[in-house]
C-alpha cells in the first residue's frame, strides 16, 4: 500500500491529528478504507449534488468571466494530470506565476463575500498541494456567483411549492449584480510546513493501509 498518494481536494480528509493510541485519524481512516475499497473492487463510488452540478456547468463560463473582469486575458482550462510520490491532482488554471482554483458558489448566502480570510480549510490545503506538484509558489482561490444553469433551476423548481416560475428562478440568477460582489480572491502563498506535515499523513496512511492489507 506504499503506493497510496493524497489526491489535493481530499488532503483535507487525512489532516486531523489522531488522537490516543491511533496511527491516523477517524476522518484519515474513513478516507483511507474507501481508498482501499476502491482499489480492491476497481470501483469508484459517483456522488452527485446540485451543488457539485451546478459546479461542474458553470466551471467554463466562471473562468470566462473572471478572464474579462480580473485578468484582462482569457485564461485556459487546465487537463494535464500532475502526479509526485505524494500527491495527485488537476489545477483548474495554471499561469506562467501562479494556481488559480476556481469555486462556484451555490447562491449568494454561500458566497463569501464578507470573509477577509479563507476560511474553507480543504481549498486552502488543495491548493498548497497544487503548488507543491507544479513548482509554483502563489496561488489563489477565486469564489464566483455564477447563474444557476436552468436545468438545475427547473429541477429545483419540480421539487419546490412554488407556483410563479419566474420569481422562483429569480432567486437563482445573479448577472444582474454589480460585478464586484460576485467574485472574492483569497491570495495563497506556498508553505513549506505544510507539505512536510501533509507527507506524514501520508506516511502514516501508509502505514496503516498495510496494516489492514495484512489482515486480510
Amino acid at each position: 500500500m506504499n503506493e497510496f498518494k493524497i489526491r489535493c481536494s481530499a488532503i483535507n480528509s487525512i489532516m486531523a491529528k489522531p488522537t490516543g493510541k491511533r496511527i491516523i485519524s477517524v476522518g484519515a481512516q474513513t478516507y483511507c478504507d474507501k481508498w482501499y475499497k476502491e482499489k480492491i473492487f476497481e470501483r469508484k463510488e459517483e456522488i452527485y449534488s446540485k451543488y457539485t452540478n451546478k459546479g461542474q456547468e458553470v466551471e467554463l463560463s466562471s473562468i470566462d468571466f473572471i478572464s474579462e473582469k480580473l485578468y484582462k486575458e482569457q485564461l485556459i482550462k487546465n487537463d494535464e494530470y500532475f502526479s509526485n510520490d505524494y500527491f495527485t491532482g488537476t489545477p483548474d488554471v495554471i499561469t506562467e506565476n501562479e494556481i488559480i482554483e476556481i469555486k462556484n458558489s451555490w447562491n449568494c448566502f454561500t458566497f463569501p463575500l464578507l470573509e477577509q480570510e479563507l476560511s474553507n480549510k480543504s481549498y486552502y490545503y488543495q491548493v498548497q498541494g497544487y503548488m507543491h506538484l507544479t513548482g509554483l509558489r502563489k496561488s489563489k482561490v477565486i469564489y464566483t456567483l455564477m447563474d444557476t444553469p436552468e436545468n438545475i433551476i427547473e429541477d429545483e423548481y419540480n421539487k419546490s411549492i412554488e407556483d410563479d416560475f419566474d420569481i422562483f428562478r429569480e432567486k437563482y440568477i445573479f448577472s444582474n449584480i454589480e460585478d464586484k460582489y460576485r467574485m472574492k480572491v483569497f491570495e495563497i502563498d506556498y508553505d513549506e510546513t505544510i507539505i512536510d506535515t501533509i507527507k506524514q499523513r501520508v506516511d502514516s496512511c501508509r502505514v496503516y493501509l498495510n496494516e489492514i492489507q495484512s489482515k486480510l
